[in-house]
């Protein structure tokens, strides 16, 4: 008997010829997603409160301060590797990696279709080695967000910017813009 994947699975199937994920990685996806709903949540909270405390300057203060520490608490937590990535980045620890650069710019292809875009799966490596890896793009879905990312960024905001990402890359965005992507690694349970 064959199995039925669903619609949302086979959504997920790889990019670029890597093996496909199996419906049995089913646990492993709602792992990651709930890893990834976690953080994006958090960040979002603290990040409007600060907002709200100090407007934009606060915003930044705590992209560069607390949200790796938030990422790396709740990977612990959750019991995996999760990080934010970009090919836009601010920080030189959200560089993609190699195939986090490829799903990006695929991504960025779709969106210049007019295509929709979703989260991509895959298993990396092979045997016990292998790692299920997950990402999830992240939009720029706020004014807010065009504050410290977009085309025109006040002057104090931009002072900041640079004192606090030297090499910003990470300007230049507008509503609806690919942004980057959550991107979750958790090794296999035969490791």
């Amino acid at each position: 008997m064959r199995a039925v994947i669903p619609l949302g699975m086979a959504a997920a199937i790889v990019v670029m010829g890597l093996v496909p994920v199996r419906f049995s990685d089913g646990a492993l996806a709602e792992r990651a997603q709930a890893a990834i709903d976690t953080l994006q949540q958090r960040l979002l909270k603290r990040l409007l409160h600060e907002y709200q405390q100090g407007g934009a300057e606060r915003g930044v203060r705590v992209c560069a301060e607390v949200a790796q520490v938030l990422t790396e608490q709740v990977g612990a937590e959750q019991g995996v590797h999760i990080r934010r990535v970009s090919r836009k980045y601010r920080n030189p620890k959200n560089a993609p990696d190699q195939w986090e650069e490829s799903v990006l710019r695929q991504w960025e292809e779709q969106l210049r279709r007019g295509e929709p875009i979703e989260e991509v799966a895959y298993w990396d490596g092979s045997g016990k080695e292998r790692t299920y890896r997950l990402m999830r793009p992240i939009r720029i879905a706020m004014p807010l967000c065009l504050e410290c990312h977009g085309q025109h960024v006040q002057p104090s905001v931009l002072r900041l910017l640079r004192q606090k990402y030297p090499r910003d890359n990470a300007r230049g965005y507008k509503l609806g813009d690919l942004r980057g992507a959550f991107s979750v690694r958790i090794p296999s349970p035969e490791n």
